[in-house]
């Protein structure tokens, strides 16, 4: 599912560091996450597991 575009899902970008905020996370945003960037030099890509658990 891509995130752009939705309002929940905010990203933003200081002194090259991309850091994605989850507005109001449940459950069901856990999962794998992936970032991708391409330029005209390449492509590059990481992903994360993001777990949300409900406090007790």
């Amino acid at each position: 599912m891509e995130l752009s575009g939705e309002a929940r899902y905010r990203s933003f970008s200081k002194q090259g560091v991309l850091t994605l905020e989850v507005r109001k996370p449940s459950p069901f945003d856990g999962g794998v996450y992936t970032c991708r960037a391409v330029n005209e030099h390449g492509e590059a890509e990481t992903e994360c597991r993001l777990e949300v658990r409900v406090p007790q």
